[in-house]
């Protein structure tokens, strides 16, 4: 397994809608649009000596994302920027730490696949990490798995979106055999 736990999150401050809450007590209303439908759109956003990796370009495709899924509200970079760096602040984090930004439809009104159902605006979450590159530049051994991404006629392969279900049985396969991609 390339991941590995960093004792470093153990007690790691995770921030849901401007709430700055310890990972054991943070969680998302079952009403949210990605436990309902997988109706989020995310980025993975690298910290190095206390500069995000290309802050504007990843924010300006988490805005595209939720653009063409028809969110009808979406934070604007600024107020993205004020909850990574208070994420960051409340964690301590300087370096060597991953980011991984969420934006969600937010909570529906009941449960359901309509975008009427949401009525109470987008759900941010910032999820901050003591957490090294995972590859090496030394290369790795790896499948080509049978699960086939949709085509693009089907899904537009642009949208960063939260369905991930390909991917993740493509992951099975290759641990399957042995292989670490």
């Amino acid at each position: 397994m390339l991941q590995k736990f960093n004792e470093k999150n153990r007690d790691l401050i995770v921030n849901i809608d401007g709430k700055l809450l310890h990972r054991n007590e943070a969680g998302i209303s079952p009403f949210d649009s990605s436990v309902q439908g997988g109706d989020a759109v995310w980025e993975g956003l690298r910290l190095y000596q206390g500069r995000i990796f290309k802050l504007s370009e990843h924010l300006d495709r988490l805005r595209n994302s939720a653009m063409a899924l028809a969110y009808a509200t979406i934070p604007s970079h600024q107020a993205i920027t004020e909850e990574i760096r208070r994420t960051l602040r409340a964690n301590g984090m300087f370096d060597d730490v991953h980011i991984r930004l969420t934006l969600t439809r937010g909570i529906k009104i009941t449960s359901g696949m309509d975008p009427r159902l949401n009525q109470f605006g987008p759900t941010l979450i910032v999820l901050a990490e003591h957490k090294a590159p995972v590859y090496s530049t030394a290369g790795l051994s790896l499948i080509t798995s049978s699960v086939r991404r949709f085509p693009p006629d089907c899904l537009d392969p642009k949208i960063h979106h939260n369905n991930l279900l390909q991917s993740i049985l493509a992951k099975i396969e290759a641990n399957a055999s042995g292989a670490p991609e």
